[in-house]
C-alpha cells in the first residue's frame, strides 16, 4: 500500500532537508498541522527499537549490528533495545562517505 491510501500527502520540497523542513514549518502555521520529527520524536525512536528488539530475538548469539545512520533515529532505537537487551553486542553505526545526511 502506498502512503496516499491512507489519506497521506506526499510533498516533496527544496534541494535539501534542511529546505524542506523550512517548507514543512510553513504549513504547519498555514494548515494548522504537526509536525513529528523523524529524528528525534519518542515514539518513531520507539518504533526504531523494535527492529533492535527482533534482531536480538532471531538471533540471539549476534555480536555486532551495523545500522545506517542519518537523521540518527533509527540507530537511537536499534541501539537502545540491542544495549538493553544485550549490552555486550556492538552496534556500529555508518553512512555513504558522499552523502550529507
Amino acid at each position: 500500500h502506498t502512503p496516499q491510501k491512507f489519506g497521506a500527502r506526499i510533498i516533496i520540497h527544496g534541494s535539501h532537508i534542511g529546505e524542506a523542513k523550512e517548507f514543512a514549518e510553513t504549513l504547519i502555521e498555514k494548515e494548522g498541522l504537526s509536525y513529528i520529527n523523524g529524528y528525534d520524536d519518542p515514539p518513531i525512536v520507539a518504533g526504531a527499537g523494535t527492529m533492535g528488539i527482533e534482531m536480538i530475538d532471531d538471533v540471539p548469539e549476534v555480536d555486532a549490528v551495523v545500522v545506517p545512520v542519518g537523521g540518527a533515529g533509527l540507530i537511537a532505537g536499534v541501539s537502545c533495545a540491542i544495549k538493553a537487551l544485550k549490552p555486550e553486542c556492538l552496534v556500529i553505526g555508518v553512512e555513504p562517505e558522499f552523502c550529507a545526511s
